[in-house]
């Protein structure tokens, strides 16, 4: 078995020595090469070392993490980020990084993370990595792409190739043009926060749809929209008005 080389930033020590603990005694295979308490020892010890994944706190004081990520010219590893702030940046992290992890930190979370690094056999580290840069400071303005966690990787996905956005209970489904669907475990409110701007719109509580791939409009008693799949889109009672006032603004009917 390959031995996974891990690194730590995190300011508290406490934090430090949970970490470091869980992945000595409880992740079989792993080695920490070297932890810091602030960025930049961090930053020398990556230009210094080589890792395979490196376990972030996001809150630094007077800095943040993003910080760091923006000063790696071409980062190697995987980035877990180890934070108690369940909504801070999170939308944006949870598109491109492996994962993350809400402290008080569980023994089972990191198991669980080691082990996704281990079977991740389309390993794409460099290219994700790059990916959070363009993130850490909120989404840039022309971002065209997304990244979905899929069983043996990640797929990075042309967001005018997206029809619609579907919510599944805790899931949503993405359908593509191309009869491409892949489900995803972010939340329809994540995806319609991140695409409003980029001409996504909520049509119903469970349908974000791309305004770019909307064939015809039913009005009427329960008014709908076709998609260029041929999918028929219920458009909610509550939002139809809003919806079609905001849309001749666009598109001149």
């Amino acid at each position: 078995m390959k031995k996974i080389r891990a690194a730590i930033v995190d300011d508290e020590q406490a934090n430090l020595h949970i970490l470091r603990n869980i992945l000595q005694t409880q992740c079989e295979g792993v080695e920490v090469v070297w932890e810091a308490d602030n960025l930049e020892d961090a930053k020398n010890s990556i230009r210094e070392n080589e890792i395979d994944v490196l376990f972030m706190d996001i809150e630094m004081p007077p800095n943040n993490s993003f910080q760091l990520l923006e000063a790696i010219a071409q980062p190697n590893f995987e980035v877990i980020f180890v934070t108690a702030y369940q909504e801070y940046a999170l939308r944006a992290l949870k598109m491109a990084a492996l994962d993350y992890i809400l402290k008080p930190i569980k023994g089972s979370d990191i198991v669980n993370v080691i082990e996704k690094i281990r079977k991740n056999k389309k390993n794409k580290l460099g290219e994700l990595t790059g990916i959070i840069k363009h993130y850490v400071n909120g989404i840039p303005e022309n971002f065209s792409k997304i990244v979905v966690h899929v069983q043996d990787g990640y797929e990075v996905i042309d967001i005018n190739n997206i029809i619609y956005i579907e919510a599944l209970d805790s899931y949503t489904k993405l359908r593509l043009v191309g009869n491409v669907s892949y489900v995803a475990s972010r939340s329809l409110k994540e995806y319609e926060e991140i695409l409003s701007e980029k001409g996504f719109y909520r049509v119903h509580k469970s349908y974000l749809v791309n305004l770019r791939h909307m064939m015809k409009i039913i009005k009427g008693v329960a008014p709908s929209v076709v998609m260029t799949n041929g999918a028929c889109i219920p458009v909610s009672t509550r939002k139809k008005d809003v919806f079609f006032t905001e849309l001749k603004e666009v598109i001149y009917f």
